[in-house]
């Protein structure tokens, strides 16, 4: 039988064990490996998610004048970091994204087919934004469109 002093030496009474150095070891490959996967899962998941910047919110902002697009016609313009294509009928003007809900590529307006058109997949929206061919799965944004004094605005 052991005498108290080596109960109490080897008991719950022993303290912190030392680190190896297979522990620190350990600790150090484990935390490199968590760096490494961090390092590579922030940029992967930046990259993936949609840029969705507008800038500072405003009501309606100006972003052509009206003689600027011939009835029939379009223009492309930037707001808020949004690309955005104004197109002119006989009743109205319409405002639409000009980003193709497919794979993000800049649409244009085919006049005489009286379509938009993505260059890079053949889709083509008709004059509302609705999907008539093609791969986009959804419909292009709209926007409000106010002619005020023969300036156009949006809202976005």
């Amino acid at each position: 039988m052991k005498n108290t002093e080596d109960q109490n030496l080897e008991g719950p009474a022993v303290l912190k064990k030392e680190m190896s150095r297979r522990d620190f070891l350990d600790w150090v490959i484990k935390g490199g490996i968590l760096a490494t996967l961090s390092g590579m899962l922030f940029p992967a998941l930046a990259y993936l998610w949609p840029v969705m910047g507008h800038g500072p919110k405003v009501d309606m902002e100006e972003v052509a004048a009206l003689d600027e697009i011939p009835v029939g016609g379009f223009k492309k313009v930037f707001l808020g970091g949004s690309a955005l294509l104004l197109i002119r009928t006989a009743q109205e003007i319409k405002a639409f994204s000009a980003i193709c809900t497919h794979l993000g590529c800049v649409v244009d307006w085919d006049g005489p087919k009286r379509e938009i058109v993505c260059p890079c997949h053949a889709g083509v929206f008709d004059l509302e934004g609705r999907v008539v061919s093609g791969p986009p799965p959804r419909p292009l944004p709209t926007y409000p469109v106010k002619v005020i004094n023969g300036k156009v605005f949006i809202k976005l």
